[in-house]
Order: structure tokens, then sequence, then C-alpha cells
């Protein structure tokens, strides 16, 4: 809770200098005191949560998972993992340096990209943060599958690049981000969906398709492993079940809902290209938390669709002009979200917290 004090009283206060230095929509600041209060405003929002997230030890279910990794490395043997981050593991070896700045390292690049995201697509930085934390990303990304939370990065940065017309820029940051978490590739084919004008009844064909997957899935997950991951076939992936996390589901459906109601409001809100490929992600997002949790580690193809909630509500709220609606929303919302953090913290084992320091 200090932690996000700090992070978001300075994330207001970047955002604060931030508006004093825009002119003619560009950031010029008159002068060095501006420009140093809006670095110093940046620099406290990026280091709170970095330096908790890069100093645990021992802290969360991959750790201990991340450390072996490490230690395989530096002894030769063979190590399965992502060409990225085995780069970073064999620089800290080859520097002579411990395991932790691994952590160190891949934390940096994960919180640089965040906060880039954030100054690219938000609209309100503190809220943008505040939905980092209560919906729980600080702990399943960063206190635990790092090597995701960097590639959830690259993969945000890139979605600029669908309303922008630049496949092979998406595309770079989408192999960028497949560089340290493999499952990303999987967006590559979203550059031609997200910015399109999808109807609802399309939405609701999705869903019954993908609901009797459920009825075969054995039968799906063994020709998939046998086919692109041969290694998981003896995995506990395999007698994978179809179930419903409803603490997960609701904190997901009510943000949507909370979506569905401001974008309905307004025909700008409609027709705002970024705000189309933001709703068409988080749609997809809720139609695999609702149909497809039969899929091996489900939560992760689900943030690479709808972690753009954390710039898309706040956006959206800023059109709401009634101040006791937008309050309402903004409780359900964070309401759902604080309810799946208490409910799923022993799962998430970031409890108690250790540092190195």
């Amino acid at each position: 809770m200090i932690m996000m004090l700090f992070t978001l009283v300075f994330a207001w206060a970047w955002q604060k200098s931030r508006k004093r230095c825009v002119s003619a929509g560009k950031t010029v600041c008159e002068n060095k005191v501006q420009y140093a209060a809006a670095a110093l405003a940046m620099a406290g929002t990026f280091i709170p949560m970095y330096i908790v997230n890069a100093g645990m030890s021992y802290v969360g279910n991959d750790y201990a998972n991340y450390y072996r990794y490490y230690q395989n490395i530096a002894a030769g043997r063979e190590q399965d993992v992502d060409i990225a981050y085995k780069l970073i593991n064999i620089f800290v070896i080859d520097a002579g340096l411990d395991f932790q700045w691994v952590y160190f390292i891949t934390c940096f690049i994960a919180y640089a990209l965040l906060i880039l995201c954030v100054w690219k697509y938000s609209k309100n930085y503190v809220l943008s943060y505040l939905l980092f934390f209560t919906s729980g990303y600080f702990f399943l990304l960063g206190l635990n599958q790092i090597r995701q939370f960097v590639t959830m990065g690259f993969v945000l940065w890139g979605m600029q690049y669908i309303r922008k017309k630049k496949f092979w820029k998406y595309a770079l940051c989408i192999l960028l981000a497949a560089s340290f978490h493999f499952t990303a590739l999987v967006m590559i084919p979203f550059y031609f969906i997200l910015d399109k004008k999808i109807k609802f009844s399309f939405y609701f064909v999705i869903s019954m398709c993908a609901l009797p997957i459920n009825f075969f899935l054995t039968d799906i997950l063994t020709f998939l492993f046998k086919t692109f991951l041969p290694r998981y076939l003896q995995s506990n992936y395999i007698s994978k079940t179809y179930s419903l996390n409803i603490p997960y589901l609701t904190m997901i459906v009510v943000s949507e809902l909370v979506i569905l109601f401001l974008i309905g409001k307004s025909r700008e809100n409609r027709t705002d290209e970024n705000n189309r490929i933001f709703f068409n992600s988080t749609m997809i997002g809720t139609i695999m938390a609702m149909f497809c949790t039969w899929l091996p580690e489900y939560q992760r193809f689900v943030y690479y669709f709808f972690m753009c909630s954390i710039f898309f509500i706040p956006n959206l709220l800023t059109t709401e002009p009634v101040k006791w609606k937008k309050a309402l929303l903004l409780l359900a919302v964070i309401g759902a979200d604080l309810i799946y953090l208490v409910m799923s913290a022993g799962e998430m084992n970031v409890l108690i917290y250790k540092s190195v320091f």
C-alpha cells in the first residue's frame, strides 16, 4: 500500500507536469525546471513498483523456477527457455553477477515499457496504475510471470501500429515479445482483426463455436501438444477441463459491462479508432475468459487482449460528464478487482513478501 501511494502520487505529478509542458500538440517544456520536474515525477512513478518487484526474493510461484534456469545455464546444461530471457541470463553470468540481476534487468525492461504505454495511451495516469495494481497484474505478472510481463509491454506498445497501418512495426513488436514468451505469436493475425467494425452477432457466433470444444478437449490438447510442444504431453495440462474461476470472471465481466455502457453512450467513443481496437481486444479477452478456460494457462492469453483495459477504462471515464455516475462505475470496477485480488492472493504465493534488501 505504501508502494502504491508513492506510485499514484508521482503518477499524478507526472501527468500534471506533462500537461504544463504541452504546447501545440507537442511536449515542450519552457525551462529546465519544468523538464526536471517532469523527469522527477516520471522517475518517481517508475521506481516504487520497480524496486519492490526487482528486489523480491523467493516471492511468487516462478522465482524458484527462474533461479533454476539461471543455475542450469551457468552450469552449461541445456535449458529450454525463450531466447531473449536466456540471453539476459547469459549476460548476467558472463558479467560475474548473481541471479538477482536477472530480475533487475528484466523488470527494468518491463516497467519501462509499462510507463511508455501509460504515456502513449492513457488520459489518466493515476487510474491506469491503480487498475494495474487492483486487477492483479502487479502480482500475476510482476511478482510471478516476469517474462510475460515484458511480453505484454511489447504487445501493448505494438497496438498503436494497428491504427497506423504499419504491419512490420507491429510484427517487430510481437517478435520481440515472443523472444520473451513464445505465446505472443498468437497476436500476429489479430493485426488484421482488431481494427475491424465487428458486430455483436459475430462475437455471439464465436462464443458458440468456442463452447463445444470443451466436449472434445482431451483429444484436441493431445494433438496440439504432440504437434507443437511434445514435452508437455506428460504434464497435467493434458487433463485440463472446463472450469470457471468465478472471482476472475466477475472482474472481467464487470469491467467489460462498464466498457459497454460508456462506449455505448457516445458516438465519439464508438467511432474512435483507438477505442475500436481496445474494444475488440477486451471483447475477445472476455470471450476467452468465459468459454476458453480449457486452454492451458488460459489467463496468459486473456492478458494479451484484456490488459489494455487499464488504459481503455480511464479514457472512457473521461467522457462521462456526470460525476456520481463516473464514481459509481469506477467503484464497480475497483470493487470487483479487489474481490478477485483478495480471494486469489493465496494462489499467487506473494505473501509474505521478502526482499534482497
